[in-house]
């Protein structure tokens, strides 16, 4: 099969696929890049958002990058902001045996492998509110009820090479995260009440070759759970793939809970697409978070800035988010 029929029948799969996304009431898409793409992000997890969706893809990224963004319409009664890093820790001098690799690096591959960090970092502060105005839109458990949480997420990641051949450019990525949630509820003339919970999960990330790759993630594999009438969530199997159909133009897909063991999290399904123009000055972005579309835009006003929106088109309530993405030598 030549590359111009597998590309399309892979579009053809990945198209069905979006049909097959139905809708949930668990949103977990943490950066305003992710939200255009419909959350799809497990399997490409290439900025500093990798921290909170696959923190092997932490290891992928060159240089440092941060990133602030928010909710910026009606904060009055639904409120989101969040702030992330990502940065790496390099070999203190590189070493003087001599190395098969390096040899073939330099003497007979035509681009040599950039060489890459030996460990990878990442954090992420995410501050959600829900006030009254949001539970007399959204009715149920939201009635009377305000929600206020802060997520804390800290992760680390390294890569792991594959020589299945001889010349073989496949790589392995592993990560780890540790997470800080505290959830407080206000309830209106009732008795208030938290839930903090710290957590362990872990990332795979494996690069099949330069247009595909796959994502794993394991969250609450440890999990410790403070507060009245509060249980441990269970463990969430997430899987996610992402392949560059042509050029510039990226096609994204998620499973979210597929083990249906945690309880904070109904089983999902994500789609994005990201194509990018202008000799990477321009990006569009479309997808369809848990059956709901979303699209976004990102635009480079520096050359190592980027403004980017998105849009939630939810059936109460619609949502514009905005950030800004920096890059660091």
């Amino acid at each position: 099969m030549n590359r111009f029929k597998l590309n399309k029948v892979v579009g053809i799969v990945f198209t069905i696929a979006s049909l097959l996304v139905f809708s949930s009431e668990n949103v977990n898409a943490q950066s305003v890049r992710s939200r255009g793409m419909g959350g799809a992000f497990i399997g490409l997890s290439n900025d500093e958002s990798a921290t909170i969706y696959n923190p092997a893809g932490l290891s992928q990224i060159e240089g440092r990058e941060a990133s602030i963004q928010a909710k910026v319409n009606e904060r009055d009664i639904y409120e989101w902001q969040s702030l992330a890093f990502t940065g790496h820790i390099y070999e203190d001098e590189e070493e003087s045996r001599f190395s098969i690799t390096d040899y073939l690096e330099h003497n007979i591959l035509e681009e040599p492998i950039p060489r890459r960090p030996k460990y990878s970092y990442g954090f992420s502060y995410t501050q959600d509110k829900r006030y009254e105005g949001f539970g007399n839109i959204v009715g149920g458990d939201y009635i009377g009820v305000k929600r206020d949480v802060s997520d804390f997420q800290l992760a680390f990641a390294t890569r792991f090479p594959i020589a299945r051949r001889m010349l073989a450019r496949e790589q392995l990525y592993g990560g780890l995260k540790l997470r800080v949630l505290e959830v407080d509820r206000y309830v209106r003339g009732g008795v208030n009440t938290s839930r903090d919970t710290v957590s362990m999960g872990a990332g795979l990330m494996y690069h099949y070759n330069d247009q595909l790759s796959f994502g794993l993630t394991l969250d609450n594999l440890l999990e410790h759970v403070k507060g009245k009438n509060a249980k441990e969530d269970g463990i969430s199997f997430n899987l996610g793939a992402a392949y560059e159909i042509a050029r510039g133009t990226v096609v994204a897909v998620d499973g979210i809970n597929l083990s249906d063991s945690c309880d904070s999290i109904e089983r999902q399904y994500r789609v994005g697409v990201e194509k990018r123009f202008v000799e990477n000055d321009l990006t569009m972005r479309i997808g369809s978070l848990n059956g709901t579309l979303t699209i976004g835009f990102g635009m480079n006003v520096l050359p190592n800035v980027r403004v980017d929106y998105s849009f939630y088109d939810g059936d109460l309530i619609t949502e514009h988010h905005v950030g800004a993405h920096m890059s660091f030598d």
